[in-house]
């Protein structure tokens, strides 16, 4: 007999930084336009991280949102994935400081760097 595990979501949380940087910031900075960014991006603001900010810090922040969404505690994890062009170190991955931040001690941890598609590729 063959057993199937799927995995699903049971809690989701997110987080953006404070300081939000806006096309018409842009604008002073270099020669664009809010209508030429919006007409091809459909952008209107970035967010930016502050200076004590990391990938990790920020997807720490949101992991434990989800947590708290859900109602498990962090060690009922056993998968962490995250996905980013941008990680901390090369070593070791931003998923095991996101581990070891949210207080879990079991799951396997890795980071996947798929750039704008890192998200399905994870998921799937």
């Amino acid at each position: 007999m063959t057993t199937t595990i799927r995995a699903h979501v049971t809690g989701w949380g997110r987080y953006a930084p404070e300081q939000r940087l806006t096309n018409h910031d842009l604008e002073r900075m270099v020669d664009t336009s809010d209508e030429w960014i919006v007409s091809r991006t459909g952008i209107r603001e970035r967010r930016v991280a502050a200076a004590h900010e990391t990938t990790a810090s920020m997807a720490a922040v949101a992991s434990m949102r989800a947590i708290r969404t859900a109602g498990i505690d962090p060690d009922e994890i056993d998968l962490i994935l995250l996905a980013t062009l941008t990680p901390d170190y090369w070593m070791p991955s931003t998923a095991a400081l996101v581990k070891e931040a949210i207080g879990n001690t079991r799951a396997a941890a890795m980071d996947v760097s798929a750039a704008c598609s890192g998200f399905v590729y994870a998921y799937s």
